[in-house]
């Protein structure tokens, strides 16, 4: 079984959100402050209700406060959690709150739901936490049932040395051995189940105790050191005499020692190994050890028939401490461990994951008027994103683009010099950074503006991104046509959060008509850029410039020297369909 659905309402920055998952990976990216970590959390409270070792609770400062309404009162949390089901047993062990599909009566699904209402009584305040399953309040949750759900949680801020540490309290390693059911020796599988366990600890045990073991005369030795003082120091026949044993009668407490080591030398020197302790390993170093451990644990989990029935890891960053190559692979095995039957959710900001990231998996959230919004592309049916639209994402989605996604606004641009340009002439003379806006421009290379609108002009809010998007687009008249039949294409895209904004010819054509300033301006840069250029002494005119800007790399350079020239002037005036494409992404366009 696995989590297809999840409904949180009136949760931190969250007032109301509904969330399609995944079998395997899930993967949810967003701005910062945008509810990656309300959600982990919210999964961290369901999955893990029941269970003593849940640290996670609900407190007055998680109620939702609408920023757009001072008068709004909440005082009630709630979780929806819908699993799929996939086989025989799983509906055996859920059996008392199965769900029926009203859409389709031979699909069922499990529903628990946990409530959490603030009441203030006196001088007290408190949550009443109601919990729920099926269709109707009232339906009681099974214990034992929801023992068969467990999940492990990797968090940002992990301390992974403290974790790999023998005898420490959050010992992973320990966590590992413990929930092993078998071992392999010989080629055999041999079971691990408590009278083994035992029957290990005794053996090792045994060693220390036997009477002629040089391990008790050194007890011994030390034991009757400290009665010796004892027996000194206190009252005659009251003093307290103690008696010492080697700590850990059970095989819980052998496996809580074992120690991680890192060798030095490969392949191992004749004269001996040697190793670094943990702490000598950088951050990302060890955290790779430390979630290694932990799928350990988990794929363990997955691969035994006798434990849990649903496992979920849930990894928050996972990004954190490693550089982009080191990220790429990590994720790759991720995605790797969807065959085991573990649902995995995880959390980023990293472009670079992003981009290796199968966007039917993403989840993208985003934070407009102060409201959550989720954008799932798996909701996008094939009618209204085809298979050429996302084979095409699926190509052009690099760690750059994928930066829309993260975004306030996007601009979609044809080429360089409009990726170059814009932000400068928008900083300079419009007045607007649009870095410091949260504002991404993208040059998509070409005219294929279609798969990436579709991204946001779809009518449905559910099926769009939340942001807005404008298109800047070259007209390219010929003849008597004053725009081509790409660019009436690409004015068909406009609708709902995007705008077409149509250049009457191209950028450095339209830039260089707009006033003599800029003429002179861009005379200036050509001709530095071009000392030997012996035709362009007199004063040239849009067109010659054009056919002189040929190549793309012609247009890059020129593009760059241009934009280094516009910090030091005054007066560049700006074409109208680049200042209108900039305040619509702003949503302070007219119109808006």
């Amino acid at each position: 079984m696995y989590l297809s659905k999840l409904k949180i309402k009136n949760f931190r920055g969250i007032k109301q959100i509904e969330l399609d998952f995944h079998k395997g990976l899930n993967v949810l990216i967003g701005e910062n402050n945008s509810g990656k970590t309300a959600i982990i959390d919210a999964l961290r409270i369901g999955l893990g209700y029941g269970k003593s070792n849940n640290n996670i609770y609900i407190n007055e400062t998680d109620i939702h406060l609408n920023r757009n309404d001072i008068n709004e009162d909440n005082d009630e949390i709630q979780f929806d959690f819908i699993f799929e089901l996939e086989d025989i047993k799983e509906r055996e062990c859920f059996f008392d709150f199965l769900s029926q599909n009203a859409e389709n009566p031979l699909k069922q699904t499990i529903q628990i739901h946990i409530k959490f209402k603030y009441e203030k009584r006196g001088s007290r305040n408190f949550f009443k936490r109601t919990v729920w399953g099926g269709d109707n309040e009232g339906q009681n949750v099974p214990y034992d049932a929801l023992e068969e759900i467990f999940f492990i949680y990797l968090d940002p801020l992990r301390d992974a040395v403290q974790s790999l540490k023998p005898y420490s309290y959050a010992n992973k390693v320990g966590n590992l051995f413990n929930e092993l059911t078998k071992y392999k020796k010989g080629g055999a599988d041999i079971p691990l189940n408590e009278e083994k366990k035992n029957e290990l600890a005794s053996d090792l045990y045994s060693i220390f105790e036997g009477n002629d073991s040089d391990w008790e005369s050194i007890l011994q030795t030390g034991n009757e050191k400290v009665n010796d003082h004892l027996e000194g120091t206190g009252i005659s026949t009251k003093y307290p005499n103690i008696r010492m044993k080697y700590v850990g009668r059970k095989y819980s407490d052998v496996v809580k020692g074992i120690e991680l080591k890192r060798p030095v030398y490969e392949p191992e020197p004749e004269n001996g190994q040697k190793y670094f302790e943990i702490h000598q390993n950088g951050l990302g170093e060890n955290n790779l050890i430390y979630t290694s451990v932990v799928l350990g644990d988990l794929i363990n989990r997955c691969e035994d028939d006798e434990l849990q029935i649903y496992n979920a890891l849930l990894v928050e960053e996972p990004e954190a401490h490693l550089h982009p190559q080191y990220q790429n692979t990590f994720f790759k095995y991720l995605n790797k461990l969807q065959s085991t039957g573990v649902q995995i959710f995880i959390t980023s900001h990293s472009p670079t994951i992003t981009a290796k990231s199968n966007f039917e998996n993403i989840t993208v959230l985003q934070v407009q008027n102060n409201k959550v919004s989720p954008f799932c592309f798996s909701r996008l049916s094939l009618d209204e994103f085809t298979k050429r639209n996302r084979n095409h994402l699926k190509k052009f989605l690099d760690t750059t683009k994928s930066k829309l996604f993260f975004a306030n606004g996007v601009i979609l641009v044809e080429g360089i010099a409009e990726a170059i340009l814009i932000p400068i002439i928008s900083q300079m003379f419009l007045g607007f950074d649009l870095d410091k806006l949260g504002i991404e421009i993208v040059n998509i290379n070409g005219v294929a503006f279609e798969h990436f609108a579709k991204l946001f002009n779809n009518s449905d809010v559910k099926k769009r991104m939340s942001s807005r998007c404008s298109i800047i687009t070259d007209s390219d008249p010929k003849g008597d046509k004053p725009i081509s039949d790409r660019a009436i294409k690409a004015q068909g895209y406009e609708n709902e959060n995007l705008k077409v904004c149509l250049a009457p010819n191209t950028l450095e054509y339209d830039l260089f008509n707009e006033s003599a300033i800029n003429k002179s301006v861009m005379r200036f840069v050509y001709r530095c850029l071009h000392l030997q250029t012996t035709d362009l002494l007199m004063d040239f005119n849009a067109d010659t410039l054009m056919k002189k800007l040929k190549s793309n790399q012609d247009k890059g350079d020129f593009a760059l020297d241009l934009a280094n020239k516009l910090k030091d002037v005054e007066g560049f005036k700006v074409p109208d369909y680049i200042e209108k494409a900039i305040k619509w992404v702003l949503k302070i366009e007219e119109n808006v």
